[in-house]
C-alpha cells in the first residue's frame, strides 16, 4: 500500500474545496482508494491531504503528473504545495 501526503498553503477555502472535489474521478482512475483532508486550527490556510493508493506506481504517476500540478496551482491560488509518496511500513495501536 502506498500513500500520497500533500501539504498545501491555500488562498480561499471554497475555491480549494471545489477544485479538490472536482478532481476525484481523475484520482480514482489513477488508483486512489480515497483519502482524508485536514486543516490546521492555528492557520486555516494550511491544508494537509492523505491519499491511500493501490500501488506505488499509480501514486507516483499522480504525484508527478502535470494535471496534478496544474490542479494544485488552481486550488491553492499558486501559493505552494509539497507532495510526498510513502510506503506503509507498520501500524501501531497507540
Amino acid at each position: 500500500m502506498a500513500y500520497v501526503f500533500v501539504e498545501h498553503k491555500i488562498g480561499e477555502w471554497s475555491e480549494f474545496e471545489n477544485i479538490f472535489r472536482s478532481d476525484m474521478a481523475r484520482r480514482r482512475r489513477l488508483g486512489s482508494k480515497g483519502g482524508r483532508v485536514f486543516r490546521s486550527p492555528d492557520d486555516p490556510s494550511l491544508v494537509y491531504v492523505v491519499f491511500e493508493w493501490s500501488d506505488r506506481d499509480g501514486a507516483r504517476e499522480f504525484a508527478n503528473g502535470l494535471e496534478t500540478h496544474e490542479a494544485m496551482k488552481w486550488a491553492t491560488s499558486g501559493v505552494w504545495s509539497i507532495v510526498n509518496v510513502v510506503d506503509d511500513v507498520f501500524e501501531t495501536e497507540a
